[in-house]
């Protein structure tokens, strides 16, 4: 592998692409999935931050839950810059054994985040990816990937209360001030927030009693930071999981 690596992770709603240089992530950016026309220049811009030249040939690893934003972004990556692309799923497979009863319904993201906390944080695992949709996944003792759960993420969960109700204002994701809410709005915050925190905590406990008290848990995803303050039971936070654990599997390759 080349001294510098480009891990572009593609969810529903953002793109996360970073430059690792020796090991350390030096440039990140996002770019919103479905807004296209931002592609390129967003991509540009990776480059820019990360010190990389349009033509340096660097290695690239993707992952991808968006087919059609792959293509798109692929199609982009070759007009701007000479790279050698890896997409996980298609050229290579994530180095860990997949207990999915159908294996392909698994997202490639899932998969990472399982081989990223196994290899940095050790087994048994789960790790908590919050999302467009908030995810549980769970590494064994033997450190295989075992399964998990997928449920509304908080974003989705906050706009349904405003989409779907004639009275509930739209609010901003923002903390909460107390458990007992003294406006609507904080009543809002306070449900998501602490709902979600107390949800993390009593899904962990059961967790914990099927793969045993040295359960790490640790949280990933853009509304991670947040969350933690509302859960006793994150002790890792990890918000570049996907993208360390894109890195650890081009090392494979060398």
């Amino acid at each position: 592998m080349k001294s510098a690596l480009i891990a572009i992770d593609i969810g529903n709603t953002n793109i996360t692409a970073g430059v690792f240089k020796a090991g350390r992530l030096s440039a990140k950016v996002k770019i919103p999935t479905c807004v296209y026309s931002k592609y390129e220049s967003g991509l540009a811009r990776l480059f820019k931050k990360g010190g990389l030249g349009f033509a340096d040939g660097e290695a690239v690893i993707v992952s991808s839950v968006v087919p059609i934003a792959l293509a798109r972004l692929i199609m982009h990556l070759n007009r701007i810059a000479r790279c050698r692309i890896t997409v996980l799923g298609r050229d290579m497979q994530v180095p860990i054994k997949n207990l999915y009863r159908i294996k392909k319904e698994v997202g490639q993201d899932r998969l990472v985040n399982a081989y990223a906390a196994k290899v940095l944080y050790g087994a048994p695992a789960v790790v908590i990816d919050f999302g467009t949709a908030v995810t549980f996944d769970l590494v064994s003792k033997r450190g295989d990937y075992m399964g998990g759960l997928i449920m509304p993420g908080i974003g989705i969960s906050l706009s349904s209360l405003y989409e779907k109700t004639a009275l509930l204002p739209k609010v901003e994701l923002k903390d909460a001030p107390h458990i007992i809410g003294k406006s609507t709005a904080n009543s809002m915050r306070a449900g998501i927030l602490y709902g979600f925190g107390a949800m993390c905590d009593g899904l962990v406990l059961k967790y914990r009693k099927v793969l045993g008290g040295s359960l790490k848990v640790i949280a990933t995803g853009g509304n991670a930071g947040l969350i933690k303050k509302y859960s006793g039971s994150i002790r890792i936070l990890d918000e570049d999981l996907t993208l360390k654990g894109l890195l650890l599997i081009s090392q494979l390759k060398t």
